[in-house]
């Protein structure tokens, strides 16, 4: 058992995934993120029965790491959410759900995908948008402009 120290800490607001949820975040399996961290590619936080990860380190992790052998995982598809955020200006994970034929979940990690990478932003009232279109008021939280 090991503990890889390459990554930083979760960031504030960063989610702590299980390694199955991780995996199917970044398109990989729960046995890749597990032997990530086994091989100290991947910091990992054991917590009674199995290890969670965070979003922005797991993103990192496969950012940087090639896929290994086997079955591809299904690409999220997160170009096709960006060009419903153009399309629409803004949307919640619901109506993207409900748009693409999927499941809420996976609409919420597509859009959870674009935030890491820094193409979306979700706002205060849960609509997501492109990162781009973001104001300068909307980019700190509880600014008041005077």
């Amino acid at each position: 058992m090991s503990y890889a120290l390459s990554e930083p800490g979760p960031g504030p607001g960063d989610a702590m995934l299980t390694t199955t949820e991780a995996g199917r975040l970044v398109g990989r399996t729960g046995t890749a993120v597990r032997m990530a961290i086994d091989g100290g590619d991947l910091q990992g936080v054991w917590d009674r029965d199995h290890w969670l990860v965070s979003e922005s380190a797991v993103a990192s992790w496969a950012a940087r790491t090639p896929p290994g052998r086997g079955a591809p995982l299904p690409v999220p598809r997160t170009d096709e959410v960006m060009r419903l955020l153009e399309e629409y200006a803004s949307a919640s994970a619901e109506e993207i759900a409900v748009l693409l034929g999927v499941h809420p979940g996976n609409a919420r990690k597509y859009l959870a995908l674009l935030g890491l990478q820094g193409r979306a932003v979700r706002r205060p009232d849960g609509q997501w948008v492109l990162a781009q279109s973001v104001t300068a008021a909307e980019e700190v939280p509880n600014k008041q402009l005077t």
